[in-house]
């Protein structure tokens, strides 16, 4: 197995594993999930949902090899940075209870979902990933954002609608996880050697 393979694959578990925590995570922090995982809990576990999706996004990046041109390079920074970023604010709030959490939470979610879109849009035209494991994602993320601030704007949780979000979110990165992980995709996009 190639270094870029195992990057790949290892990449499309952490992908996986991000889809678990984003939906676990999102479920505590609306406090869905009470008593088990508290609103504090579910920004832990954000945050690390977060950082598994760094690695989930090198293997994207590994899969790439420049497909996706000025539209994936946008989407990969800004990804990156948004997901360092509401990683970084989730533990910051959720571990230390620091105010100024919220707030990097709130600009890494914005920056990161900006970042996921427009990446969705460069790996679909890169045909980097299967259609079927890229509009989850793109739409998970555009789902979420409003979902998100649901009680900012209303004043409540709509239950239904914050189950739903994150269930989005979730699936979309499981799908882009499956696809890197089970690399069929892109195995069946390279030509194969003439002797």
């Amino acid at each position: 197995m190639s270094s870029s393979t195992l990057v790949i694959r290892s990449g499309g578990l952490a992908g996986i594993l991000a889809g678990l925590l984003y939906f676990v995570g999102y479920a505590g922090m609306a406090e869905l999930l009470m008593p088990v995982l508290s609103n504090l809990g579910g920004h832990v576990v954000l945050g690390f949902a977060g950082m598994a999706t760094l690695p989930a996004l090198v293997a994207v990046l590994a899969r790439d090899k420049g497909r996706s041109a000025r539209l994936g390079a946008v989407g990969y920074t800004l990804s990156f940075i948004g997901a360092a970023v509401f990683s970084v604010g989730n533990l910051a709030e959720g571990v230390f209870m620091v105010e100024f959490g919220a707030v990097l939470f709130g600009v890494g979610l914005m920056i990161l979902t900006v970042g996921v879109v427009v990446l969705g849009f460069g790996v679909k035209r890169g045909k980097m990933l299967p259609a079927w494991a890229v509009w989850p994602l793109v739409a998970g993320w555009v789902g979420f954002l409003p979902v998100a601030n649901s009680p900012i704007v209303f004043g409540f949780a709509f239950i239904l609608l914050s189950l739903l979000g994150a269930g989005m979110l979730g699936v979309g990165w499981v799908a882009v996880g499956y696809a890197l992980w089970s690399d069929s995709y892109g195995s069946a996009r390279q030509p194969v050697p003439v002797r």
